[in-house]
C-alpha cells in the first residue's frame, strides 16, 4: 500500500506544476528568461495591489509590465529585521487558500515569521519531486531521512508516523548524534537500504565518519541527497565512501523552499527558474562575476500571500563559469559556501571561510565532533569531542602548538586561540550540527 500511495505523490502534490517543471527542463535560455519574467511581472503587480509595504515602493503598473526585472532590482534588499518590523504590512490583504505560518530555522539568531499558501506548497512539492527524480529516486520507493529538528520529529505524533509509513519513509533523528544512536541509524540502513537517503549535510557526514571508524559497511543505498548545510568536497567523499552511493547536493530553506539541486552530471546546482529569481551580490549590493562568492538574494516567484522580494537569505554562493553539459539551461550555481556566519573575520581584516578551518583538522583523525566559535575578532575557540574519551590530553596541547601560528598568520598576530575538550556539542535549534559559529554581530543576516 505504501508503494502505491507514494507513486501518486507527484500528482497529489501538483500535477500541473510538476508537468510545467518537466517542460521547463527542455526550454532554451531565452524561453526560460521570458517565462520567468512573465511570472515575476504577475508577482510584482499583485504585490503592488495587495501588499501595503510594496504598494509604497514598487513603480507603477505600466513600468512593471514593461520591465519586471528592472522593477524588481529597483527595490531595496529585504532582510529579517525588516520582516520583523513590518510584520503584517508584508502580507497580502487578499485572502488565499491554505494560509499557514512558518518560521526560519533560527540557526543564526532570532527566527523570522513567514506565511505561505496552498499554491506555494504545490510548487514546492513539485520541485522536490523533480529534484528527487534527478537523483534516480522514483515515487513510492523507500526513503530514509536523517533530518528533522526535534520540533519536526514530534509534530503530529501518531498521525505524523502514519503519514511517514504511507509515504514509505523512515525518519532518523538528526538531533541526537551520540554513538548509540549512530549505531542504531546504521543498523536501520543496513536492514532496509533506502532508494534514497536524505541528510543534513553535517549530520550525514558525522554518520558516515562513524560508519568508517567502526568499519561498518552500508550497501544498497541508491543515492544520498544532502541539504540544510554546506557540503564541502571532503564531506562528499566521506559520505560516498561510507554509503557506497552517489551524493547529490540540494539547496533550499524554510522561507522560500528548495531553490537548486545537482543533476546527474554533478557540475553545479541548477536553480529552478519557475520558482526563484536568484541574485548573488557583493557587500555593496553589486552582482559578482562567476566563481566569486557573494551573498544570496532570492525572490520567491510562488508566494503571493507574503511576497519575499530580494530577500537576503543569509547564505554565500557563487555562479558557475560554464554551463552544465546535461542540456538543461537553468541558471547554474558553482557552489553554496554556507551561511554568512560560517566565516571568520580576523582582527587584521582578513575573511576566511569555513572550508579553510575544516582543512586545518584533516590530519586529526582522533577528533570526533568539533565546532569553531569566534567570540571576537581577536578570539577564536575550538570545541572538540574526541572519538575515544580516553584520549590523552597531550593531543590538545600538540594541536594548539600546531594551530596557533597558522591562526595568527591568517587572522592577526594578537589572535587568541583556545581549545576546549567537551563531552558533547549540542545542535542548533533547527537540529543542525554547525562546524563554524561566528558571534560577531556584523556577520548576522
Amino acid at each position: 500500500m505504501s508503494l502505491a500511495f507514494g507513486a501518486l505523490l507527484p500528482w497529489l502534490s501538483g500535477p500541473r506544476e510538476f508537468a510545467a517543471l518537466r517542460r521547463a527542463e527542455r526550454l532554451s535560455l531565452p524561453a526560460l528568461q521570458r517565462l520567468q519574467a512573465e511570472r515575476l511581472a504577475r508577482l510584482l503587480l499583485q504585490a503592488r495591489d495587495d501588499v501595503p509595504y510594496y504598494r509604497e515602493i514598487l513603480p507603477d503598473a505600466d513600468t512593471i509590465a514593461a520591465d519586471p526585472v528592472a522593477s524588481l532590482l529597483s527595490l531595496p534588499i529585504l532582510d529579517k529585521d525588516t520582516i520583523r518590523r513590518e510584520g503584517a504590512r508584508l502580507r497580502s490583504q487578499r485572502p488565499r487558500p491554505g494560509l499557514r505560518r512558518n518560521t526560519s530555522g533560527g540557526s543564526t539568531g532570532e527566527p523570522a515569521t513567514f506565511y505561505q499558501d496552498t499554491a506555494y506548497r504545490r510548487w514546492g512539492r513539485a520541485t522536490k519531486a523533480l529534484f528527487d527524480a534527478w537523483t534516480g529516486y522514483r515515487p513510492g520507493q523507500h526513503k530514509a531521512v536523517l533530518w528533522a529538528a526535534s520540533r519536526d520529529l514530534s509534530a503530529g505524533g501518531g498521525a505524523r508516523r502514519l503519514a511517514e509509513r504511507l509515504k514509505n519513509r523512515t525518519l532518523l533523528n538528526a538531533y541526537r548524534m551520540d554513538p548509540a544512536t549512530l549505531d542504531a541509524h546504521l543498523e536501520a540502513l543496513r536492514a532496509a537500504p533506502p532508494a534514497q537517503l536524505q541528510i543534513y549535510a553535517e549530520s550525514g557526514h558525522e554518520l558516515a565518519r562513524h560508519a568508517l571508524h567502526r568499519g561498518i559497511r552500508v550497501q544498497g543505498i541508491g543515492s544520498v541527497l544532502s541539504s540544510a548545510g554546506t557540503l564541502f568536497p571532503d564531506m562528499r567523499e566521506t559520505i560516498e565512501r561510507a554509503f557506497e552511493a552517489p551524493v547529490f547536493n540540494r539547496y533550499g530553506s524554510r522561507e522560500v523552499g528548495d531553490m537548486a539541486c545537482e543533476c546527474e552530471r554533478h557540475r553545479g546546482l541548477h536553480v529552478n527558474p519557475l520558482t526563484q529569481y536568484l541574485e548573488i551580490l557583493d557587500d555593496q549590493g553589486r552582482p559578482v562575476p562567476p566563481g566569486t562568492p557573494g551573498r544570496v538574494v532570492v525572490t520567491s516567484l510562488t508566494n503571493h500571500s507574503m511576497p519575499l522580494l530580494r530577500y537576503a537569505i543569509g547564505d554565500l554562493a557563487s555562479w558557475a563559469g560554464e554551463p552544465c553539459d546535461c542540456g538543461r539551461e537553468w541558471p547554474l550555481l558553482e557552489g553554496v559556501w554556507g551561511r554568512v556566519t560560517d566565516h571568520i573575520r580576523g582582527a587584521n581584516g582578513a575573511v576566511v571561510f569555513g572550508g579553510w578551518l575544516r582543512q586545518l583538522l584533516y590530519p586529526e583523525d582522533w577528533i570526533g565532533q568539533y565546532q569553531w566559535v569566534q567570540h571576537a575578532e581577536d578570539h577564536i575557540r575550538l570545541r572538540l569531542v574526541p572519538v575515544d574519551s580516553a584520549t590523552d590530553s597531550t593531543r590538545e596541547r600538540a594541536l594548539h602548538r600546531r594551530l596557533e601560528p597558522v591562526i595568527r598568520e591568517h587572522l592577526g598576530a594578537q589572535t587568541q586561540l583556545d581549545i576546549d575538550r567537551v563531552d558533547t556539542i549540542p545542535p542548533s535549534p533547527s537540529g543542525k550540527h554547525l562546524h563554524v559559529v561566528s558571534e560577531l554581530s556584523e556577520n548576522r543576516p
